[in-house]
């Protein structure tokens, strides 16, 4: 299942996405991305404008001014090449 997540993160899909496609509660997709980020898998994305830069997301975020609730990962790029 954590393989799964995190190819699902790797796409860019959402908690809420990652739960509807796998068919589990968003606290299961949750508590799957804790694991994976101790173990150094995904990172979580902080809010700010320093961590606005570096984000994935950047080209599709309104940036800092938006105000967004949840909680954004990304799969760290060594990670990527380290798979390849």
């Amino acid at each position: 299942m954590l393989e799964k997540i995190l190819e699902l993160v790797k796409d860019g899909k959402s908690i809420d996405e990652i739960a509807d496609e796998l068919s589990i509660p968003r606290e299961e997709v949750e508590g799957a991305l804790s694991v994976l980020e101790s173990m150094g898998y995904v990172e979580r994305v902080e809010l700010g404008s320093s961590a606005c830069e570096s984000c994935p997301l950047k080209s599709i975020c309104p940036g800092s001014c938006f105000r967004f609730k949840g909680k954004v990962y990304m799969v760290p790029e060594f990670r990527i090449d380290a798979q390849k």
